[in-house]
């Protein structure tokens, strides 16, 4: 039960230490091949990888290497379930990472290391690359080799030149800051006496704490781990000698006795381990500390009495460190898991600081023997630059029930694991000119976009796409999103990462690459469909989702986009819906002979009941309606039928949609399965929660249900008619949204129908090359790629 918990947390912080990538550029990949004859392997035996960006200029000689992080697996099964994944297999990895933060190549971004030869290692053993098991169990064919793993990756950045480093650094974000401080010496022994050599460790100063029932249950796991790996042998002998070999993979007991410099980059309320060290779920039978564990903001008096307490067993744990002038430390004030990787914590002009100093510069200082720096923050809530960055997007709840929220979240961050690849960053525009018409965020502040400029031929042709977001579905709700970037242009990011369908790159969209692409932010919670011009004073909500929609399309005709010559409104997941519901509205903005077409990724939400028999998304569909205004902005071939709630599901008005419209959607939505098939109040036991995460661990019955509702689904898509002005790609992936993120858009690994990936599907048909109407079989009668997952 705990493993099987800390591997839905670790999903969560895997999203989330992905988040704010986007300043980054796009390294591929390289495959240890000759590692495989040593046994050098990861876990289901294929070789191990890593990411190199070559140096240059004065950096020729500097090797900074990255460990990848990604938890662990501590018996059998869960080591099973990872071999499955990419941290279990290089067969499973992406082809191309985005290198940003201390990985960057730009000077202004990372000052100190921009121009050295920087390393990002894949993880793929499960034990912080500690494991030595020769034997291999044929029945598993599970390879435990993380010390071998390391070995043979160290061995090969050598011989590519790595023996002549002037200066190293040895790094990593969570298991993998664990393995940098695990590895420091044997990093540093790979070199000569004349090399700097330092280490430090983001985010991986896990400690050995009790949880909220007073059991240590990390210490048993970690335990397992070291046991399960054969790791006792590749751990330090100064602390194997005194400990038990599990208590040695704590770096409070180990740390003092590395003798190269260290330095420890920590938050003193880490996310991850106050939601799996001091308050997992089996702890907390209740879920009492669920909304806390999401959003720090939401802790009652008591539970931030509790977390002060970790702090200072964080801190205690700490002296574990020594004292050496040699180490360094950053611990803030924050509740985040990882600094180092992505932009915005690393180095920016908002960037978490202490002492007036960001995380790069400290590092930077302590490196280059420039200044010491060894910094506690004060306690929480006092240090007004923290970035909770993972959970401005987890605060929102799509309704009054829990387990839609806790999806969303796992949702959203899902959306941007991919978006990494291949793209760019793009700055926002705010439409300052839209308030004098009420036309704002729920907070009051001015809706807003990211545009990309088109360019050769494609300068007069526009694609709009909206963002998704979900809905708020009552005032409480509608607050707490008004604090988020999803109520409020205040909280948005000032760069977007632009790939997949918004990439300005003819080999990652090759129809789309040229055009004007433009990402409308969504801040309404309504699908842009709002309309209410009383605001009450008490909560200050703006309900103007349809007047956002309206500026923001102003605006945009303004600059150029009256003059298209072809136009696209597009969007994912709550975007996709406003694709749909707006669809004949953006046609109406341009001339009859302009070609205008819309298409909606995800966006096809469907009205069915839940596993227990209610129907809870028609509800709260009903909620959203009334509480936003949107009767009046939802179209009237439908409004004069049904009811205004009805008219928010797509099968109720796409039949009398007159543009051209084309539905991508996965038949097994797994946002629809997971919120509106199985919400948890209509799973009290929580017997689908695995189920929800990975559909490969569902019961034949669980598979069952979810075939009738892929049924229900397609009967639903019957409502958007049969024109062949109507294109469709409806696959049999696990997943939610596709056309925002490169991966599923369009690379070799793509999903497919009729070997058609979903970009040229979308191109064929919006340039009338040919239609495209197709639906997959069954899962899981298609191989997949693991993207579909």
């Amino acid at each position: 039960m705990v493993a099987a918990r800390m591997g839905q947390w670790l999903n969560l912080l895997v999203c989330a230490l992905i988040l704010l990538k986007a300043d980054g550029f796009n390294v591929g990949i390289t495959y240890v091949e000759n590692a495989v004859a040593k046994g050098a392997v990861c876990l289901d035996g294929s070789p191990p990888a890593y990411h190199f960006d070559k140096g240059f200029g004065a950096g020729i000689n500097n090797w900074l290497v990255h460990i990848e992080g990604g938890g662990w697996c501590n018996n059998v099964t869960t080591c099973l379930e990872r071999k499955k994944t990419r941290l279990g297999s290089s067969k499973q990895m992406v082809k191309v990472v985005a290198f940003s933060g201390m990985l960057s190549n730009k000077q202004k971004f990372n000052p100190d290391f921009y121009n050295w030869n920087r390393i990002k290692v894949r993880y793929c053993d499960g034990a912080s690359f500690t494991g030595d098991v020769e034997a291999v169990n044929p029945a598993n064919n599970l390879h435990f080799r993380g010390a071998r793993v390391f070995q043979a990756v160290m061995e090969d950045l050598m011989a590519k030149g790595m023996k002549n480093a002037q200066n190293a650094v040895l790094s990593g974000c969570s298991a993998g800051g664990l393995t940098s401080i695990l590895h420091c010496d044997n990093f540093r022994a790979l070199f000569p006496v004349g090399t700097k050599v330092k280490c430090f460790a983001d985010a991986g100063y896990f400690i050995n704490a009790k949880d909220v029932s007073g059991a240590s249950h990390i210490e048993q796991f970690y335990a397992q781990v070291v046991a399960t790996h054969g790791s006792a042998k590749h751990l330090p002998v100064s602390c194997t000698s005194r400990l038990s070999p599990g208590l040695c993979f704590f770096p409070q007991y180990m740390a003092r006795q590395i003798t190269t410099p260290l330095f420890i980059i920590n938050a003193a309320y880490d996310s991850w381990q106050i939601k799996n060290i001091l308050a997992p779920g089996v702890a907390d039978p209740h879920g009492t500390w669920h909304s806390c564990k999401l959003d720090i903001n939401n802790c009652s008096p008591t539970q931030l009495q509790t977390m002060q307490s970790f702090r200072t067993q964080f801190l205690n744990a700490l002296a574990g460190l020594g004292i050496s002038s040699s180490r360094g430390m950053f611990i803030d004030a924050c509740y985040a898991h990882c600094q180092t990787e992505m932009q915005e914590t690393w180095l920016r002009t908002d960037s978490p600081v202490l002492g007036k100093m960001s995380i790069a510069k400290a590092v930077g200082d302590w490196y280059f023997d420039r200044s010491p720096f060894q910094k506690i923050d004060c306690a929480y809530p006092c240090n007004p630059t923290c970035h909770n960055r993972l959970f401005y997007f987890i605060k929102i709840r799509i309704i009054a029930r829990t387990t839609m929220g806790q999806w969303f979240n796992l949702l959203v961050c899902a959306l941007i694991v991919l978006k990494a690849q291949a793209g760019f960053n793009v700055s926002i525009t705010y439409v300052e000119n839209a308030v004098a018409k009420g036309a704002v965020c729920l907070d009051g502040s001015p809706p807003a976009y990211h545009f990309d400029k088109g360019f050769g031929a494609g300068i007069n042709n526009w694609l709009v796409h909206i963002d998704g977001g979900a809905w708020c579905n009552n005032v409480e709700d509608c607050s707490k999103r008004r604090d988020s970037s999803y109520g409020s242009s205040k909280h948005m990011v000032k760069e977007a990462n632009f790939t997949g369908i918004l990439s300005n790159e003819q080999k990652f969209n090759p129809d789309f690459y040229d055009w004007n692409r433009v990402r409308v932010r969504y801040c309404d919670g309504a699908s842009f469909t709002g309309d209410v011009e009383a605001v009450n004073p008490e909560t200050n909500l703006h309900f103007r989702g349809a007047r956002v929609f309206e500026a923001v399309m102003e605006d945009l005709l303004a600059k150029g986009m009256k003059n298209a010559q072809n136009a696209i409104l597009t969007g994912c997941s709550a975007g996709g819906l406003t694709s749909i519901l707006h669809c004949d509205n953006f046609r109406a903005l341009f001339p009859v002979d302009t070609r205008v077409k819309c298409f909606a990724d995800a966006g096809y939400f469907v009205n069915v009941k839940d596993v227990s028999g209610e129907s809870h998304i028609e509800e709260f569909y009903k909620q959203v309606v009334a509480l936003h205004g949107s009767a009046n902005h939802l179209p009237a071939s439908c409004t004069s039928r049904l009811s205004p709630g009805l008219c928010f599901f797509p099968e109720n008005v796409a039949g009398q949609i007159k543009t051209p419209l084309f539905i991508i959607n996965s038949a097994y939505d797994s946002w629809q399965i997971s919120n509106i098939l199985v919400p948890e109040d209509a799973d009290p036991k929580g017997t689908w929660s695995s189920c929800k995460v990975d559909i490969k661990t569902c019961s034949s019955t669980q598979l069952q249900t979810m075939q009738g509702f892929r049924v229900q689904f397609l009967n639903a898509l019957a409502g958007l008619g049969n024109s062949s002005s109507r294109g469709m790609f409806i696959d049999s992936c696990y997943t939610h949204c596709r056309s925002d993120y490169q991966e599923t858009w369009f690379s070799a690994d793509s999903p497919v129908l009729d070997k058609t990936p979903i970009a040229k599907a979308v191109g064929d048909w919006y340039y009338d090359r040919s239609p495209f109407q197709k639906i997959d079989c069954p899962y899981p009668c298609n191989p997949l790629p693991e993207s579909c997952f």
